[in-house]
């Protein structure tokens, strides 16, 4: 087959209805309430897990980021559309970066968690994906204004290479140190 599948209609309906499927059986398989995929909660549990913050109820390995960084990587080599790029203006995109991530964890979670918190019963989502929409409005104000970072260029492999090595080493480090009951 020509092209990315996932780019049809079909793909981006295969997409939603895994993610929907995954995220309540995540949350019944033992994530925190209402968590299911959060890629937002996740990553801050795993800064906590390599000693970025103290709060010891978020230090945890999420195996499930390490699984999508991987699994990305393996299936870009696999179907060969390994090319890193990046964009121009890195500060900028980090920035903007950040903003989304603290807004995300304000309302305790990105748009998945908002709405499985939505599903759970529980109202404060709501304000969450206002904050969102609201977000998303603002940012296309700066477009419409003619703002742009740029255009993403090719990078070195090096560059593709540093995610997955780190990811992978942070599995490695699972596997050799696992987490012992009762332990911080």
């Amino acid at each position: 087959m020509k092209g990315n599948v996932f780019s049809t209609r079909w793909g981006i309906i295969l997409v939603g209805a895994s993610i929907g499927v995954m995220a309540p059986l995540l949350q019944k398989l033992g994530n925190p309430a209402n968590m299911g995929i959060c890629v937002a909660c996740m990553e801050r549990d795993i800064a906590g897990a390599v000693g970025f913050h103290r709060a010891a109820a978020v230090q945890y390995l999420r195996p499930e980021i390490l699984g999508f960084v991987l699994g990305a990587f393996l299936s870009a080599l696999a179907f060969r559309e390994f090319r890193p790029r990046g964009g121009s203006a890195p500060v900028a995109r980090f920035l903007l970066g950040v903003c989304a991530m603290v807004g995300a964890l304000v309302f305790l979670g990105c748009p998945w968690r908002a709405l499985l918190r939505l599903a759970g019963g529980d109202g404060n989502a709501i304000l969450g994906l206002a904050g969102l929409a609201t977000g998303i409005w603002i940012g296309t104000l700066f477009f419409k204004g003619g703002y742009s970072l740029g255009r993403s260029n090719a990078q070195s492999v090096s560059v593709g290479l540093l995610l997955p090595i780190l990811m992978g080493g942070l599995l490695l480090l699972r596997i050799i140190y696992p987490p012992v009951e009762g332990q911080p």
